[in-house]
């Protein structure tokens, strides 16, 4: 009787601790934070956040390497607890890195929108110095050709394109393009004023 009851206490004792060493991976809590992970790219962190979308793959790349070192031991010796505190630190990382993409976007959208207004000035600009230097009284002999050339390339000019990228919300495009179009009325302005200097309009 006393035999088989210290056989039920060592059977319980192994049962318990089998229980408590075959510890399951969090799976709950993994696919949680590939969902997070997955709502970070989809708000566009890598245009955006880029810093802070590198962080959260860091914290999910610890969190696959603890798994994996889980599972090469036996089953017995597993623990997953640290599993669970790495899988808090990339939801966390994923929530500041989600917050740090939208406040990206946002200040990326009033610097295209920024650019864009430069590019409308500078296109009025243009057209004014146009209009001053067909008034001029005194035109040299060539100036009417290259006053016809330097029209065309402001008449060319427009915002169309970039008013499009800018509603496809592509703003990081939208401003390296209206940056560079800055750059050529910036170009044919100078040519005008040069020119309306030497005729002396």
């Amino acid at each position: 009787m006393r035999k088989n009851q210290v056989l039920v206490g060592v059977v319980l004792l192994v049962v318990a601790f089998l229980a408590v060493g075959c510890a399951k991976p969090p799976q709950p809590d993994i696919d949680a934070a590939k969902a997070a992970l997955a709502a970070v790219e989809q708000a566009e962190a890598a245009k955006y956040a880029p810093d802070a979308l590198d962080r959260v793959n860091q914290a999910m790349n610890a969190v696959n390497a603890e798994l994996q070192a889980q599972e090469a031991k036996f089953a017995l010796f597993r623990s997953y607890t640290k599993t669970k505190q790495l899988i808090a630190d990339t939801m966390k990382a994923a929530d500041e890195a989600k917050l740090a993409a939208a406040d990206g976007k946002e200040k990326a959208k009033n610097e295209a929108q920024a650019a864009i207004d430069g590019v409308k000035a500078a296109i009025d600009g243009a057209k004014n110095l146009v209009a001053e230097l067909e008034k001029c009284r005194r035109k040299p002999k060539d100036f009417k050709k290259d006053m016809e050339d330097m029209k065309g390339k402001v008449d060319g000019f427009n915002v169309t394109d970039l008013e499009g990228m800018f509603a496809r919300e592509d703003y990081l495009g939208a401003k390296a393009q209206a940056d560079s179009l800055k750059g050529q009325i910036d170009m044919v302005v100078a040519d005008m004023q040069a020119a309306k200097t030497k005729i002396k309009c």
